[in-house]
């Protein structure tokens, strides 16, 4: 199927590894020229080689910090300098810390949001009058599956996930007069760093084993397996591409069935 991505300038931040890593592969798979950010220089410059080893598609790593605007805005002044323009967005963050609710202070709260919500806004906000101008592009939130199903052990992940779903609803409506196409991906328990943080969160509040820890997350889903980082890379290329002319505003669920409300 040909996707129409060989023309178009891809960003995928929080890239150096888990589902960023992967939904950059896959776009430089399809032929997009695919930019990477992240915060560790090292690991980012390790991540380009890795895919650069296994496409033909022109791939470029860009140190940006997104916890902090001023790193967002040279990151997206950068692309637009060296490519001429960004196309897509991967709207990609690290998952809040989390700890029991009545242990979590205020600032463990604005912890939270500095970690996932915040950076998310900070770089539709850059890239979106770009592709505004152009009349073409497409922000694509990676938010995540607490925001619709909520749990007690990832508490800080629910509300943040709620507030980006929120989000991705209003951007879609400010940007359909332009053809920006804003969609969000609610990955469920997928095999990343993120979902082990989140059994060693289980093992440690419950005194529960890893073992148990994990069945206790995928006793909640359908298919009752973790998910791979690159049944979510699918999704994405497919709502980056010109397949998803369609598609904004909507919410994809990528998790095994975990999410059971309609």
């Amino acid at each position: 199927m040909e996707l129409g991505l060989a023309s178009k300038v891809a960003l995928v931040t929080a890239a150096s590894g888990g589902l960023g890593f992967a939904i950059a592969k896959a776009l430089a798979e399809e032929g997009a020229t695919t930019v990477i950010a992240a915060r560790n220089a090292d690991r980012l410059e390790e991540a380009r080689k890795a895919i650069s080893n296994v496409t033909a598609s022109q791939v470029t790593a860009i140190r940006a910090d997104c916890t902090r605007s001023a790193d967002i805005d040279a990151l997206i002044n950068e692309i637009e300098q060296r490519f001429g323009r960004l196309d897509v967005l991967i709207n990609n963050s690290g998952g809040p810390p989390t700890a029991p609710f009545v242990e979590l202070s205020d600032a463990g709260w604005h912890e939270a949001f500095d970690a996932k919500f915040l950076p998310q806004v900070r770089c539709a906000r850059a890239a979106f009058p770009g592709m505004a101008r152009r009349k073409w592009g497409r922000i694509i939130n990676i938010v995540g599956s607490h925001g619709r199903t909520p749990h007690a052990y990832a508490i800080t992940a629910g509300v943040v996930n709620a507030a980006l779903l929120n989000l991705t609803k209003a951007l879609a409506e400010l940007g359909a007069p332009d053809n920006v196409l804003v969609t969000a991906i609610n990955p469920g328990p997928i095999e990343t760093e993120r979902v082990r943080y989140l059994v060693e969160v289980q093992m440690r509040e419950l005194g529960i084993s890893e073992a148990e820890a994990k069945d206790r997350i995928t006793g909640d889903m359908l298919l009752g397996r973790f998910g791979d980082p690159d049944d979510v890379a699918a999704a994405a290329v497919f709502l980056a591409s010109e397949r998803a002319k369609f598609v904004t505003g909507a919410f994809f669920d990528i998790d095994g069935g975990f999410t059971r409300s309609l």
